[in-house]
């Protein structure tokens, strides 16, 4: 007991003082061993609390530790030194929680105190001496930060020791460490305001572009010093958990990647901006790689409950992927008395708890932003409309359930094959929606068949010889499945179709597109499908009358903080700027920026399709093309001039001479030429609400 209180005392005293005072230039890589970090995360656990949870933990501190050194020390031999790094460092939970850690790692005991042997002369040096080295740099830190010297820590351990000889001494040194760490602590949790301040103004102070500077400063400054204290330790646990001699560069790193959902996704649409300074553009484009996966140890509380529904014969420990939101692993399960390879997704536990926490923050920034006269002046649309929609989609994500519906759907609407024709290569591209295996009850789990592919540039960088037009190609055509559904099919759309999303298998036979995760979709109803067309149609024809009455048809009117005539009024003089030279002419994700920021309350089916379109459009000009969605809407609507005329002509009132600017007497010829248009045609001069096949894809 007497070593555990000197060891418990005097290692928190050191690991919280130098934390985060590491400097990059210090040298080595330098990691805490896991009985430091333990010792630490009970003090990080207690920071802020009441005595009396504070004398609560400290009590699982002493019965832990005490259960450390009654344990005889256990000698490990290892092949090389890094071996001797993981067994030093020990298995970390890394929940999503750091009070979770703590209850994760009581529950399977103490871990004995260890010694590193080794066979090799050369490894056992390396071993000594790193251990040394962790040891020095522990007190020249504390020294270097004003902290104890080494005879006063030896003056400490020796007071511990006299105070440990009777019961009220032992609780006076107890009460000395927890006080001791605790404002240490507190200060460590400081840090992660100053940081995000200082990485706002220094990594963005030289942003041309005076929207995304002010934009990044505001979020970055404000964003970490409202998160709550569970959020801030889950920080400070990352930090401890990795080399500590790290560049405030780094440090911001961890902070984005402990970041809520909401930002982490609005820092992803960021990293495609191409004027951000590299290294910062870097760190955003990691979070897609380096969101924190659950454990292992959670997953696997989750396989146990899920038994009742589906029998595993193997679940694979590693993540295949891990988003912000949803998990997924390889699995086997039995079916109809077959093995079958699966896929298995889950919702994060708790996350909700982070999207409930990212949705206050972000909506005080929001405030803070569209209240900035600076901000308003570079003409950027108001922010808190957009974290109201980031927020609505990642929701949305949350029920997985919708999910699994969404896939459904895309299994009937998506599944298309098509003929790849370039000059070099020929082959068929087959569109393929993975099937859901769904269990006997309620199930936490959505089980889906596993399908095989690759990364399209991957693909694409393998074949470059073959098939020198095969990201094009499949672009092209997956930009028509998704545009034909959208205005010409029954309405389904996949808001979220980046890279990420889909896998492409190339064989003789065919060139296989998976396309995968439906967190983020919906349908657009037939009422709001005709909207956007004649939205679309206001757009191509500068008509100010037809953009103000789609969006008002469209938007909850009761929620709307401008009336009907206001608006019109609003759109006619942006109209008039625009047709006078003084604004540049916008295309519909514009006018739609546009209109909420002006006081429409847009519903989210119409907001989610727009972010599908941009991600689409987005992935045909990286391939190369020259197309983007409304010319695809153009192209596909010559095969459907019936519903087009019934959509706009007969529904929407639109005049026979908008028709023919936007194109309708390339399509009155096509209506001539086929005896049973002509037909229907002529059946519309009788009874026009007869037409009932009219689709109107041209004008999006």
């Amino acid at each position: 007991m007497l070593r555990q209180i000197k060891f418990a005392v005097i290692a928190l005293f050191l690991v919280l003082r130098f934390a985060s005072a590491a400097p990059a230039s210090s040298g080595g890589e330098l990691y805490l061993s896991f009985e430091q970090r333990l010792a630490m995360t009970y003090a990080l656990v207690a920071q802020g609390e009441g005595e009396a949870k504070k004398e609560e933990i400290l009590d699982r501190a002493k019965k832990y530790f005490g259960g450390v050194y009654k344990a005889e020390v256990k000698e490990v031999k290892v092949k090389n030194f890094g071996e001797f790094m993981a067994q030093f460092r020990g298995e970390w939970p890394d929940t999503h929680s750091v009070a979770l850690d703590l209850d994760l790692i009581e529950k399977r005991g103490p871990r004995a105190m260890m010694t590193f042997k080794s066979d090799s002369p050369r490894v056992q040096r390396q071993i000594d001496q790193y251990i040394e080295w962790q040891q020095n740099k522990l007190k020249a830190m504390v020294e270097k930060n004003g902290g104890a010297s080494q005879l006063q820590l030896e003056a400490i351990g020796s007071q511990i020791l006299a105070l440990a000889q009777n019961p009220d001494g032992m609780k006076i040194a107890e009460k000395w460490a927890m006080n001791e760490t605790d404002a240490l602590l507190t200060d460590r949790m400081k840090e992660l305001d100053r940081v995000g301040e200082k990485m706002a103004e220094s990594s963005f102070a030289q942003q041309q572009d005076a929207t995304m500077r002010i934009f990044m400063q505001t979020m970055f400054s404000e964003y970490f010093s409202r998160l709550s204290p569970a959020s801030k330790k889950l920080i400070v646990s990352s930090y401890l958990g990795g080399n500590l001699n790290l560049t405030d560069m780094q440090k911001f790193e961890i902070m984005v990647q402990n970041s809520g959902p909401q930002l982490q996704k609005l820092l992803q649409v960021v990293a495609r901006q191409a004027d951000l300074n590299p290294e910062m553009l870097e760190v955003f484009r990691r979070l897609e790689n380096s969101v924190r996966p659950v454990p292992w140890v959670q997953v696997n509380d989750m396989v146990d409950a899920e038994k009742k529904n589906y029998q595993f014969e193997y679940f694979e420990r590693k993540a295949l992927g891990v988003g912000t939101m949803a998990q997924v692993h390889r699995a086997k399960i039995v079916l109809d008395g077959k093995r079958q390879d699966v896929v298995v997704r889950f919702i994060k536990p708790n996350i909700e708890d982070r999207v409930a926490e990212d949705k206050r923050i972000l909506t005080a920034v929001a405030e803070i932003l569209d209240s900035n006269p600076e901000f308003r002046k570079t003409g950027a649309p108001k922010l808190a409309p957009v974290v109201e929609d980031i927020t609505a989609t990642v929701t949305a994500e949350l029920n997985q359930e919708d999910t699994i519906e969404r896939q459904k759907i895309a299994k009937t609407r998506y599944e298309k094959t098509v003929l790849m024709n370039t000059p070099e290569y020929k082959n068929w591209i087959e569109f393929h929606v993975p099937a859901l295996y769904e269990g006997k009850g309620k199930s936490e789990f959505m089980v889906q068949e596993m399908v095989i592919g690759r990364k399209l540039d991957k693909e694409v960088a393998t074949y470059a010889s073959v098939a020198p037009g095969l990201k094009k190609s499949v672009i092209e055509a997956m930009a028509r499945v998704w545009a034909s559904e959208v205005l010409f099919g029954g309405g389904f759309y996949h808001s979220d179709l980046h890279q990420g999303n889909f896998m492409i298998q190339l064989t003789d036979p065919k060139i296989r597109v998976n396309i995968l995760d439906y967190g983020m979709g919906g349908v657009l109803p037939e009422h709001l499908q005709r909207q956007v067309m004649v939205l679309g149609a206001g757009t191509e024809l500068k008509n100010p009358e037809l953009i103000a009455r789609a969006f008002w048809r469209m938007s909850n009117q009761a929620q709307n903080t401008v009336n009907e005539t206001q608006f019109k009024s609003l759109v006619q003089e942006r109209m008039k700027n625009i047709l006078s030279g003084k604004e540049k002419n916008a295309s519909i994700e514009h006018w739609t920026a546009w209109a909420m920021d002006h006081g429409l309350k847009l519903p989210y089916e119409f907001i989610s399709l727009n972010r599908g379109m941009v991600i689409v459009n987005k992935l045909l000009a990286d391939s190369g093309s020259s197309l983007s969605i409304s010319q695809l809407m153009k192209s596909l609507a010559k095969s459907h001039p019936m519903l087009m005329y019934k959509r706009l002509v007969i529904q929407e009132k639109i005049s026979h001479k908008d028709l023919v600017r936007l194109g309708w007497a390339e399509l009155k010829d096509m209506w001539s030429s086929s005896p049973k248009v002509t037909e229907a045609a002529k059946a519309v001069e009788k009874a026009p609400e007869a037409l009932m096949g009219v689709r109107c894809e041209m004008v999006f």
